[in-house]
């Protein structure tokens, strides 16, 4: 299998879980085909006031304007005809307008899934030219812009979980697969569960997700933002299939390690914020700490949640408003 078929077995395969269809939008085309649409349909326009008037001075035709029926069976209605093709060119416009806004409003593709295709598509063993015509360069980045992912949106995260989903993998794949690849050759762990998982290919050292490697494995990944690319095959090996490099991991670890480092955090920022102020007596001092931990408080919540910007207002207002409290408190005693 090569060329077409080959990239579409890698894009319409279950355990590739529609990361790779990646497609061109061709969204000036559609715009000029709608200005040839509407152009067609300003002339018909036209067409028909012109016959209006036209028939307007027909006494007998007069009831065009008030009678359908009239209108529709007379034996000379060229009005008539002129409006069965509007109707015909009007349903293709609104067909086409609607198709555009459907085929405009898709998201860009990951760019994990977008590096991991070029690269797919760059390795002889791999993809290795699989458009030789006027489409050979259809996915490289000077045309990238134009690009749409077909695949499930993934889901939202925070800052820091994107991060850590995208660093996380990339390392373990590097440390660990990578290594034992090398030493041990061909290493395939069985995939646990079908949910939750990401693409890679040994390759460009990093991975995607954690927890899963080799391709033909039950999948579903419902993480479009993290399907990880790099390649590294086999250089001696003349007999790979599709799928033989291609590595996939878990995701949903991944998301519980950010879930936990961010409530770690978030108890962590009050506590040293106190603690902090219990060790400082001078006031000018203690405000300045205030200042400086509320700080730190409000763009951590911004890092590790998917907080909207009025949440993280009233909760950096809270936090600020705890250590004003303790600070007059600790006063009180003092005094």
């Amino acid at each position: 299998m090569e060329g077409y078929a080959k990239l579409a077995d890698l894009m319409g395969n279950d355990h590739t879980d529609g990361h790779f269809l990646i497609f061109q939008k061709f969204e000036s085309l559609s715009a000029q085909n709608l200005l040839y649409l509407q152009a067609e349909l300003i002339n018909l326009q036209e067409s028909l006031s012109y016959l209006v008037r036209r028939d307007s001075k027909e006494p007998q035709k007069l009831i065009f304007g008030h009678d359908w029926e009239a209108l529709s069976t007379a034996a000379d209605s060229s009005q008539w005809q002129k409006w069965l093709e509007i109707r015909v060119k009007l349903k293709e416009y609104y067909k086409a307008i609607a198709q555009h806004r459907m085929i405009t409003g898709l998201p860009a593709p990951d760019s994990h899934d977008l590096r991991f295709l070029q690269d797919w598509l760059e390795r002889p063993r791999l993809g290795g030219s699989a458009f030789v015509g006027a489409d050979s360069d259809v996915y490289e980045k000077y045309n990238q812009n134009g690009l749409v992912t077909l695949a499930a949106r993934g889901r939202e995260v925070d800052v820091m979980t994107r991060f850590l989903v995208n660093a996380l993998p990339r390392l373990y794949h590097w440390t660990v697969v990578h290594t034992l690849h090398r030493l041990c050759g061909w290493w395939i762990k069985k995939a646990e569960s079908p949910a939750d998982l990401s693409l890679h290919t040994e390759a460009d050292a990093p991975a995607m997700e954690k927890d899963q490697p080799k391709g033909p494995q039950d999948t579903e990944s419902n993480s479009t933002a993290v399907a990880g690319s790099s390649t590294s095959v086999s250089q001696d090996n003349d007999d790979i299939d599709l799928e033989s490099n291609i590595f996939l991991y878990r995701d949903s670890h991944i998301y519980r390690i950010g879930t936990v480092l961010g409530t770690l955090l978030s108890s962590l920022i009050p506590i040293a914020a106190i603690v902090v102020l219990s060790f400082v007596k001078d006031m000018t001092a203690r405000l300045g700490i205030v200042s400086a931990f509320t700080a730190i408080f409000s763009v951590s919540l911004s890092l590790v949640t998917e907080g909207k910007r009025v949440e993280i207002f009233a909760a950096t207002a809270a936090f600020a408003s705890v250590q004003v409290v303790f600070i007059g408190s600790t006063n009180w005693s003092q005094g």
